[in-house]
């Protein structure tokens, strides 16, 4: 049986920005279909924002599937971190988070993912299923963090 430790991935770059002006990029989900492989578009709740208790949806794709998620923002502490639970706090199977660190030359993003619970689609699936998912988010954290840093830096 797989262990919840085991189904994390995540991944950091240096870019060269503020760290208030990449938190708002990625607080601003309505952009994430800019950066991420899979993430093709997010809405808002109307009358939503990028603070704790809002919610937004995702428009994803992976090949040929495509699929949508409802997530929960709960941290949304600006120039710091940014984080959603798929799924919501309550009942939500995934975490996944943003965090801003300045350093020399800029600022370093860390971009996490977390399955939290074993609930939902990720409570029948087999493990081998469930260690290719993780291996999906670290591959699309990999490719996503890339592609901010190549926007932001106007590359």
């Amino acid at each position: 049986m797989v262990e919840l430790s085991q189904l994390q991935a995540s991944g950091s770059v240096v870019i060269a920005a503020d760290a208030e002006t990449l938190y708002d990029m990625v607080a601003d989900v309505t952009r994430m279909g800019e950066w991420s492989p899979a993430c093709t578009s997010c809405a808002w709740d109307e009358g939503a924002s990028a603070e704790p208790g809002s919610w937004f949806t995702g428009q994803n794709q992976l090949g040929d599937f495509k699929y949508e998620t409802r997530c929960e923002v709960i941290a949304a502490d600006r120039g710091k971190e940014f984080a959603w639970m798929v799924g919501g706090v309550t009942d939500g199977p995934a975490l996944w988070r943003y965090r801003f660190t300045p350093v020399d030359g800029g600022t370093e993003v860390e971009e996490s993912s977390a399955v939290v619970r074993l609930t939902g689609p990720f409570a029948e699936m087999p493990d081998d299923r469930l260690l290719g998912i993780v291996a999906g988010n670290q591959a699309g954290i990999t490719t996503t963090l890339a592609n901010l840093k190549a926007v932001a830096e106007g590359s």
